[in-house]
């Protein structure tokens, strides 16, 4: 009895080996499957791509299933694939590694971050349907889109700890900024400190206790404008819009 029960033990690997699988806890996932890489929000710019198995960015694939592997920079962003019988995201309040199984079939499949799904977005195609080259991923974070003008994206964020930063969502400096409108995105991380902006035209700020993330649609104007914390003043900076 003991040695049918080894021979019998033995098929059953042999099965699973054969099929492809590698055991693991209580289920099994297939371990062949090509793996899609995803980036979004790195240094929470408004970037978002797709590479497949060689590192190219996606833009055709032939039907089957994949292993994604989505790379969530950012508390600002997230990363959204739908399509044909496939409809995964990361959360927008969290960051890291996400990994999906995804089955792909003939059809058109999109990617988009939901907060900013009309500038960070992507496609590709699947077996017979027509390739698409709307994607604009690339093997790194894709650079961001040249802002329109009257469009300005500013980042800000206090905390934690003893912090506080305001920059372009594409992580360049602020000098030369112009007047018009702008969309400031603020990520709130401390229960010490706000973040507070002035300038002309603009008063906005957080709450002291609050921590989250904001977003405030503004117009610049030509002047100088500060930002700080109120209960901590040594907490500051400032920049200077042009005409």
């Amino acid at each position: 009895m003991r040695r049918l029960r080894i021979a019998a033990i033995a098929l059953l690997a042999c099965g699973l080996l054969a099929g492809g699988y590698v055991v693991a806890g209580a289920g099994a996932t297939r371990g062949d499957n090509p793996v899609l890489t995803g980036n979004v929000g790195q240094n929470d710019a408004f970037t978002i791509g797709l590479t497949g198995p060689t590192g190219a960015p996606v833009q055709h694939l032939d039907p089957r299933t994949y292993t994604l592997l989505v790379h969530d920079h950012s508390t600002i962003h997230n990363f959204h694939l739908s399509g044909p019988g496939v409809d995964v995201s990361t959360p927008i309040e969290q960051t890291g590694d996400f990994t999906f199984t995804v089955t792909l079939s003939d059809g058109t499949y999109t990617y988009v971050c939901d907060a900013h799904a009309a500038e960070m977005k992507g496609a590709f195609t699947v077996g017979a349907a027509a390739t698409t080259t709307t994607g604009t991923t690339t093997g790194k974070p894709a650079p961001a889109p040249a802002p329109k003008p009257g469009a300005t994206k500013l980042a800000g964020v206090v905390g934690p700890g003893s912090s506080i930063a305001l920059g372009t969502a594409d992580g360049s400096r602020l000098s030369g900024l112009s007047a018009g409108k702008a969309t400031i995105v603020v990520k709130d991380r401390s229960k010490r400190d706000n973040f507070h902006l002035s300038g002309p035209g603009i008063a906005r700020k957080t709450g002291v206790a609050f921590r989250g993330t904001v977003t405030w649609r503004v117009t610049l104007k030509a002047g100088r404008y500060t930002y700080r914390s109120d209960p901590h003043p040594v907490l500051h900076g400032s920049f200077r819009v042009k005409r």
